[in-house]
This record gives C-alpha cells, sequence and structure tokens, in this order.
C-alpha cells in the first residue's frame, strides 16, 4: 500500500444484491485505513423506506427496528461523500459496493465518486490461488482472522481491511520477477486494482531485497526449488513392527491418536497379510465407522512398503486421497522412527506444462481473461511443489480452453530445454518410481489398468471404500459425450462477426503471411453450418424425449432413458450420419489454418501463435467427438444400447450420453485380480456377513474376510425406531403418501429441535414433501433444505451447518459420503428402503444380463445393494464417542418383508429395534436429547 495513502475499506448491507433493480441499502460501514492502522471507522444503519425481506433480517442481522430508528441515506449522503473524497476505495466485490454506492448518491441528488477502487476478491484470486473459498469469512478465517458476524457490515469492512494489509504482506514478499510480470498483466483486473501492483514493485524498485533462498529463477520465472523425492534409508537400523499391544498403543497415544482393540486387530491383519510372499485369497476387511480404519491400514503399510516393494492405496474421492497425502500420513511419520517417500498419483492432465506456460505468457493479450490466469499461476509457482493444478481452485474457469493448453501431455515434443529439470510431470514419474507408498483414487487406478495393463501389478494394493469398486469399473467401462462442452466450444470458435470469439479475432490480424483470408472465410461457413447442425440435433433429441409417453415434467430431477438404435426415428440417424460429416470437415478445414503451429511455431507472431493454438485444442476434442459419436449410435448390438441422461429443467444444456462397453470392463476386472497382494476395506462390504456380493461382481475366486466390532456404544448413544403407523394409500396415490411423509416429519420433530436428515429414493418424493413442509407452517422456525431445491451438495452441507433447528430432504449422495460429526446431526429418517429403481437404464442393462445367465435380478443385485445402501444411510450417524443419535424407519419393510433380517441383521450389535408410534418416538426422543 502507498505510504500515506488513505484507503477507505467499504462495505454495504441492502435490501437485495442487485445493481439497477432498486434495491436500498439497509446499513453503510466504512474503515479508514493509512499506514497499516485504522485511522476512523463509521458505521450506520440506514432507513430504506420499504420492508426488508425475513431472508435479508436472518441474514444481516438487522431487525425492522434497527431501520425503523436509522437515517435515511440523503441524510448521510454528504458526509459519506466527505469521507471517502481523496481516498482509495476498498471493497470485497467491489463492482457491487461502489456502484450501488454510486447508483444511490445519484438517487440522492449527489454527483458519483470519482476515485480509485480495488477489489480484494480479485487481489485474493491472484495472491492466495490455494485458497478453497473466497467468501471473506471462509479467507479470512483461513489467513488466521475470526469474522463473528459475517453480513454485518462493520464486521464485514473491519476483516476486509485486515485482509488488505495481508494481501499487501504477500505481495511485497514475492520476488521482484514475478512483481514485475504481476504489473505488466494487471490490466486484467477490474477497476484500478491494477494500483495495488504497480505500488508494490514501484516500492521494491526502490529498496529490492534477495531471491529467497526456496525459490529459483528460470528463464524469468520465479519458481519453488526441486525436493528431494529419495528416501534417506538408514541400513544400520531395522525397524521391527510392534506386535505387542503395549508398544503399539504408547506409539499411537504419543501421535495423540486413541488406541481401539479393533484397529489393532486390523493393523495385524493387514500387515500378515502383505508381508506373504504369495498370499492366495483376496483380504476383505469390513471396519465400522470409529474403529479408525484408515490409520489400520496406513500404520502397517508404512512398515512393510519401500520403493522396490510398493504399496498403492486407492480411494473412492479425490479428498479423501488429498487427507492421506496432507493429513493422516505425515502424521503418522512424524512420530514414526522411519522416514518414507508418499506420492500422490494422477493423471498428466492435472499438471502444468512449464513450457506451455511459458510460451502461452510470451504472447499473452494484457487484457484477456487469460491474463487474470496467468496471474494466478505466476504467484501460484512460488509455492507448488508438484505443480498440480488441483490446488488452485479454478472454479467456473475450470473448462476455459486456457487450461487445456498449459497442461501438461505425455507427448513432450514441445518441452524447451531450459524446463526439462524442472518439469512437473517429469517429477511426478521419478516420484512415482522412487516413493514406497502411493496413493489413488478409485477411477484413476482403473483408467491406468485399462490403458497402461500390468501397471502396478507387482505393488501391493489395497482399495479403501471398496464396495464402490464395481461401480467405478462401469463408469471407466463407459463412453460418455457431453453436449454442452461441444456446445461452448463452437460458440468460442463463433463466426467473423460476432465479438469476443476466435474467428473474430483471427479476422482482425489480416493481413497476414499464415492466416489466408479464404481460408478463414471457409472455417467460417463451415463453424456455421456445424453450430447450426448440432443445435437442431440436439433439438430433436430433447423434443423426442419429451414428448415420450413417460415423461413427467413437473419433476426436476435427472432424468435417464435407454435408446436402442432401431427404435431412433429416421431423421435423427440420418441426421448424426450427416453431422459427424460436417464435423470432419470442420476439423479438416480448421487443420488447414493451423498447420503453421508444426512448422513454424517460433516465427508466428504472438497473436497468432496464441490463437491458432487455442483453436487446435478444440480441432483436438473435435476429433475425439467424431469417434465417440460413430461409437455411440453405429453399434444396432439391442443388448449394448445407449443411455441417454438429462437435467428436467433444462434438458438442452445438461444432455449427455452413455455407452457401455463390456470388453473393457472384462480387461479391468482382470487386470483387478492379477494382482497379488490385494485388500479391500469398507464399512461396508458385507450382506448378511458374507461378500459373496462384491466377490461375484468383481471375478473374485477365493477371499479372506476380518470383521471388526465398533467401539461405540451403541446401547447408549443411539436409538433404532421403525414406526408403527401406516400408509395404506401410499401405494395407490403418491400424493397422499407425500402428505403421509410430511405428517410423519412435523410429529417427530414438534417436539425436538436437533438437526435431521431424511433421506429418499425419489427426487419427485422430495420436492413434494418440500412444497408440503413450506405450505403448512408447521415448521416455520425450521431451516428446510432440500437436494436439487436448494443448491448444490456442498452448498446446502454448508447452509446446514451453519443453520440450526434445520431439516435436509436428500437422496443419492446424501446416502453416503456427507458427514455432520458431532452436534450437527442427530436424526435420520429414512422413508423408504434404498432399493435402485428397476426403470433405471443402467440396472435394466444389469438385470438383463443376470436374466440371460439364468439368475434372479431381485436376489443377486437389487437386494444386496440396497443392504449395502442402507448400511451406508445408518453410517451418518454416530461418528464419535461423544455422539448422540436417532434412526428412524417408515418404511414397514424393514420388519414385515421375507427379506428383512439382512437389513437387521446390517445394524451395529447391541442397537437395539423399537418399534413404536409416531407419538411414542417423539415422547421417547424428547428424554433421550435431554439426558
Amino acid at each position: 500500500m502507498k505510504k500515506n495513502q488513505i484507503y477507505a475499506i467499504v462495505d454495504i448491507e441492502a435490501t437485495g444484491a442487485s445493481i439497477g433493480r432498486d434495491e436500498r441499502m439497509i446499513q453503510f460501514a466504512c474503515v479508514l485505513l493509512k499506514n497499516g492502522e485504522i485511522i476512523e471507522i463509521f458505521d450506520s444503519y440506514v432507513n430504506p423506506s420499504r420492508k426488508v425481506s425475513r431472508l435479508i433480517r436472518n441474514l444481516t442481522g438487522i431487525t425492522s427496528k434497527d431501520l425503523a430508528t436509522a437515517p435515511y441515506f440523503e441524510d448521510i449522503a454528504q458526509p459519506i461523500h466527505r469521507l471517502l473524497e481523496d481516498t482509495i476505495f476498498v471493497a470485497h466485490n467491489v463492482a457491487f459496493d461502489f456502484d450501488f454506492l454510486n447508483e444511490s448518491f445519484k438517487r440522492a441528488g449527489m454527483p458519483a465518486l470519482d476515485i480509485p477502487a480495488i477489489d480484494t476478491v480479485q487481489l485474493s484470486q491472484i495472491l492466495f490461488p490455494k485458497e478453497e473459498s473466497y467468501r471473506l469469512k471462509n479467507l479470512t478465517a483461513s489467513l488466521g482472522y475470526t469474522l463473528d458476524y459475517a453480513h454485518n457490515a462493520l464486521f464485514d469492512a473491519k476483516a476486509t481491511a485486515y485482509l488488505l494489509k495481508k494481501l499487501d504482506e504477500k505481495l511485497k514478499g514475492l520476488p521482484l520477477v514475478t512483481l514485475e510480470k504481476l504489473a505488466e498483466l494487471s490490466g486484467a483486473t477490474i477497476a484500478e486494482t491494477s494500483l495495488f501492483f504497480k505500488q508494490a514493485l514501484y516500492e521494491m524498485k526502490k529498496q529490492p531485497v534477495d531471491l529467497d533462498d526456496s525459490l529459483m529463477i528460470v528463464e524469468g520465472l520465479a519458481l519453488k526449488k526441486l525436493k528431494s523425492d529419495s528416501e534417506q534409508l538408514d541400513h544400520r537400523k531395522s525397524h521391527t513392527y510392534p506386535y505387542k499391544e503395549s508398544d503399539k498403543r504408547a506409539q499411537l497415544e504419543s501421535m495423540g491418536l486413541n488406541y481401539r482393540e479393533s484397529q489393532n486387530q486390523m493393523m495385524n491383519t493387514v500387515f500378515n497379510y502383505l508381508k506373504k510372499e504369495h498370499p492366495e485369497p483376496v483380504q476383505f476387511i469390513e471396519a465400522p465407522a470409529g474403529s479408525g480404519k484408515t490409520f489400520g491400514y496406513l500404520y502397517p503399510s508404512l512398515y512393510l512398503s519401500s520403493p522396490e516393494e510398493k504399496v498403492v492405496l486407492s480411494t473412492y474421492t479425490k479428498l479423501l486421497q488429498r487427507q492421506l497425502v496432507e493429513d493422516n500420513l505425515p502424521q503418522l511419520l512424524d512420530r514414526l522412527p522411519f522416514d518414507k517417500t508418499i506420492a500422490l498419483m494422477k493423471s498428466p492432465s492435472h499438471y502444468l506444462s512449464l513450457s506451455a506456460f511459458y510460451t502461452k505468457l510470451k504472447n499473452i493479450d494484457i487484457n484477456d481473461t487469460e491474463a487474470f490466469f496467468c496471474m494466478k499461476l505466476l504467484v501460484w509457482l512460488t509455492e507448488t511443489d508438484e505443480g498440480d493444478l488441483e490446488e488452485i481452485g479454478l472454479g467456473k474457469t475450470l473448462h476455459h480452453t486456457f487450461w487445456t493448453e498449459v497442461k501438461s501431455t505425455l507427448d513432450a515434443k514441445n518441452q524447451l530445454d531450459s524446463f526439462k529439470e524442472m518439469d512437473y510431470l517429469a517429477r511426478r514419474e521419478k516420484r512415482l518410481k522412487n516413493a514406497s507408498i502411493l496413493v489413488g483414487n478409485h477411477a484413476y487406478l482403473f483408467s491406468e489398468w485399462q490403458h497402461h495393463p500390468g501397471r502396478f501389478n507387482k505393488a501391493k494394493v489395497l482399495l479403501d471404500e471398496a464396495h464402490h469398486v464395481p461401480d467405478v469399473i462401469e463408469q471407466n467401462a463407459t463412453m460418455k459425450l457431453s453436449v454442452k462442452t461441444l456446445t461452448n466450444e463452437l460458440k468460442q470458435l463463433g463466426s467473423k462477426e460476432k465479438e469476443d470469439t476466435l474467428l473474430y479475432e483471427c479476422l482482425k490480424l489480416l493481413p497476414s503471411q499464415n492466416i489466408k483470408e479464404y481460408q478463414l472465410d471457409t472455417l467460417h461457413s463451415t463453424v456455421s453450418i456445424v453450430s447450426e447442425e448440432w443445435e437442431m440435433w440436439c433439438r430433436k433429441w430433447t423434443d423426442w424425449l419429451m414428448h415420450n409417453d413417460a415423461y413427467e415434467d413437473h419433476v426436476a430431477e435427472w432424468k435417464e432413458k435407454t435408446v436402442y438404435y432401431d427404435q431412433l426415428p429416421l431423421d435423427i440417424k440420418r441426421d448424426t450420419k450427416f453431422f459427424c460429416r460436417n464435423l470432419e470437415e470442420l476439423v479438416y478445414v480448421g487443420r488447414q489454418l493451423t498447420q503453421f503451429l508444426d512448422t513454424a511455431d517460433q516465427d508466428l507472431p504472438k497473436n497468432e501463435q496464441r490463437l491458432l493454438s487455442k483453436i487446435n485444442v478444440m480441432l483436438d476434442h473435435f476429433s475425439t467427438v467424431i469417434d465417440r459419436l460413430n461409437y455411440l449410435f453405429s453399434s444396432k448390438n439391442p443388448s449394448n444400447p445407449t443411455i441417454i441422461r438429462f437435467y428436467s429443467k433444462n434438458p438442452l444444456a445438461t444432455l449427455n450420453f452413455y455407452r457401455f462397453d463390456q470388453k473393457i470392463k472384462d480387461q479391468l476386472l482382470k487386470e483387478l485380480n492379477k494382482t497379488e497382494h490385494l485388500i479391500l476395506t469398507s464399512s461396508t462390504l458385507t450382506v448378511n456377513g458374507s461378500v459373496s456380493y462384491l466377490k461375484k461382481q468383481l471375478g473374485i475366486e477365493k477371499e479372506r474376510l476380518n470383521r471388526y466390532p465398533s467401539s461405540y456404544n451403541y446401547k447408549e448413544q443411539a436409538r433404532f425406531y421403525v414406526t408403527k403407523d401406516v400408509d395404506t394409500s401410499a401405494q395407490k396415490n403418491s400424493s397422499v403418501s407425500a402428505s403421509f411423509i410430511t405428517d410423519l416429519i412435523e410429529r417427530i420433530l414438534s417436539k425436538t429441535d436437533e438437526n435431521c436428515l431424511v433421506l429418499f429414493r425419489s427426487h419427485d418424493m422430495i420436492q413434494r414433501v418440500y412444497k408440503r413442509l413450506n405450505q403448512r407452517g408447521q415448521l416455520k422456525d425450521r431451516t428446510i433444505l432440500a437436494q436439487n431445491i436448494s443448491g448444490s451438495t456442498t452448498k446446502i452441507k454448508k447452509q446446514f451447518k451453519k443453520a440450526k433447528q434445520s431439516v435436509l430432504l436428500g437422496s443419492d449422495s446424501f446416502w453416503e459420503g456427507v458427514d455432520f460429526p458431532l452436534d450437527e446431526l442427530k436424526i435420520v429418517i429414512i422413508t423408504k428402503l434404498p432399493f435402485d429403481s428397476p426403470e433405471m437404464p443402467v440396472v435394466k442393462r444389469r438385470h438383463q444380463t443376470l436374466r440371460e445367465s439364468g439368475e434372479n435380478p431381485f436376489v443377486t443385485d437389487l437386494l444386496p445393494r440396497a443392504v449395502i445402501k442402507f448400511k451406508q444411510g445408518i453410517g451418518r450417524l454416530i461418528r464419535s464417542e461423544q455422539d448422540k443419535g436417532a434412526w428412524i424407519v417408515l418404511d414397514r419393510r424393514f420388519v414385515e418383508a421375507s427379506y428383512a433380517s439382512l437389513f437387521i441383521d446390517s445394524l451395529p450389535e447391541c442397537l437395539d429395534i423399537n418399534e413404536r408410534s409416531l407419538d411414542e418416538i417423539s415422547e421417547e426422543l424428547t428424554k433421550f436429547f435431554d439426558q
């Protein structure tokens, strides 16, 4: 920040977050900062002369009484205007606060402010590139500041002042070469945010500092120095695995971990299995929540692994994968008497190509959005060890062509010699070779087996959350085509007449030695034809789907349909062939334009190289689309149809096509079973005490199963109820069933304030119940959230955590993988046993295969999958020894069906089943939670 300059950090609360829609201010706060110190604070509520919605009042904490006694904006407009004169205006999302304030001045008959404005959101995105969230509360919390009352203008302004100082510190700590490039590219930022970079550069040039020892300069880029990836082995010492309970207990407790007997048993099982030279059976381990499963396999793996005998650990989610590498394994290694190298396994496309980025940086247009991306990367390069682009929060920009252009590829023909030693992909390969523990996820592992057979067969492989493995194999064996991706790329190519498109930018370069006008005209015409045909082709599909007899447009959900080639309308068959031919023509014409990239790469002017490279990336993808279209719609095999999936609210933009390939599945199962040491673990592997379902799904011939009890006291910590209340009309009228479920939820929650998760199997039912709960108003003091209505899964989870007395209606992903520890969740209501719908195309295909082999699909597929999913739903509660919770099952099949024993046996031991009426359940819950 500039010395002696006053920075006005402003935050505004209003009746709405829109400019130009006659919204009104309800609070204005300003913190004046000079030389890093607060010199003045101004804060006032503002009477908006209108009613403020309950949503805004709840969000801000501002009451109607606060506003009724507050001054009108016209009364304080002049003092605010004087206060801000000669300052630099700063806000977190300055585009809103600055424009909204000037709009308010105009309404009050005063001139707009004519002062520089700086945005701390963009500054943060550039200078803190690894942050997961740039919301003010989350960002400042990550930097060590507690924002007690978010959405109160004064508290937000103070938090933003703290953030501005942190941004200034970060900027001044960057290398001079990085700061010079940031200042050069800063024109890509909004308002006058570039002043922040230019002032820092001016001061650094006056008082330059030495380059930090952790950094190095290569071709003008400041990079973090290489870390050694080799293990420092001490061959004079032998580290013996501690079999004894006392030794293990002492070591684990020194790490701050609780010793559990079941965890000790699991550790010994894993160790004994992995140390065998040729173990015959596959080892299954079922370890329930709270048994310490993760450390149960990490601990022995560290003792047995080496660069020559690697242990491959695979998880279902990337989140857990990162957790193992960044938290769990370092925590263990910090206290173990040896060191091991850990490597994260990801595909090449996750890593930045320094050569590609360097080339991009030389050819960047400083007024382009890509300049902003480059600024973010320049700072990130001073921090990253691995060059993994997932470290950066790309958000909605993830699919921008920029990221495709700067990613690494296995084909390194354009790599610059100066970056070979620092190349992140080469370093990844070296880490994988030198590491003892390799950590990946199931999708990556099976993708590697598909493209590089035998890749990990010599390693010892452990799959966590292994109940997902059959579905992951199916997904890897399924070809996918997304309509939205191709639509967006055709729009980016655009036309010669449309601004901000690649063809328009090419036209501006004429005359050119490399870009011929006739080539550009031909490409323009071809893109126009292909774009029009693509839109018509997509519309024909959605029209055909939506006019289907079974289509219900009142349900907002993802819909699926099986497509058999022989049943397709003739015009769709014909248009698919025509479109493929025209897309091939587009690729051919486009290659004529971009051919100079391979031959005269270094001689091309910067702008030409930048544009032609973008077009070339798109052409590569178009070639892939042609292959996929031919695969999806050329086969007449009825046993392997194409599946269409789309979201009913916006079918055209969400249309996706899938087709399963049995040969790929067979190949993946073969690779899995070639693994000599294979452990599959999860909290939900068994059905009726057996792994026969998963064993059959994965083609495993011999297995050994170890199951461990939970360390939780379910008799004291939990209650399990099955309601006696029955809706006799449920099977006849879904509307009545929705009313019945709504009644039950209201009655259960009428006497308790605890947060509740209601699990469904139907999105239609979620929407019906959500509507009724809001209409009736019996739970008006509760926050009611619903999947596909209240936002994304992540957003809903955050809202659920934040709000008190919450009710969450969920399906699919909420049955598993979403944890609500401690006081965040106390009640889980299961409305229906989680059987897959037999009408789903994927399920239909699976069941057709089973029938052809003479098997009963319900017994061999639907039932075991439902039991495993039910066990996952049960796992949403009791995540620690302090947790208390209750499950309530509304489906009487749980105790009355012929298969009820399978579900009952899946419950934790010592958990009694209580059959009660809803009134009795409410009374007992009140007493239970009050204990």
